[in-house]
């Protein structure tokens, strides 16, 4: 492997690839954009179940109130 010099001289060479892997960009979009919704989908589920574990537990809206330090 040849170490780059001159970019001038290489790119007007004809070598139009200069970094490994060339045309898989949509590939790793695409990864990455399926890897963020699944994210999404199981944290939703999780705080959603989260959620529905608390409000199973019969607290009302005001139940903080009593949740008062005695500093």
């Amino acid at each position: 492997m040849a170490t780059v010099t001159d970019w001038t001289e290489t790119l007007t060479s004809g070598q139009t690839e200069i970094y490994p892997f060339v045309g898989t960009e949509w590939l790793w979009l695409l990864i990455a954009v399926v890897i963020w919704i699944v994210w999404h989908v199981r944290t939703s589920a999780s705080e959603t179940e989260e959620h529905d574990e608390l409000v199973s537990k019969g607290k009302g809206p005001n139940e903080y109130k009593k949740n008062i330090a005695d500093w």
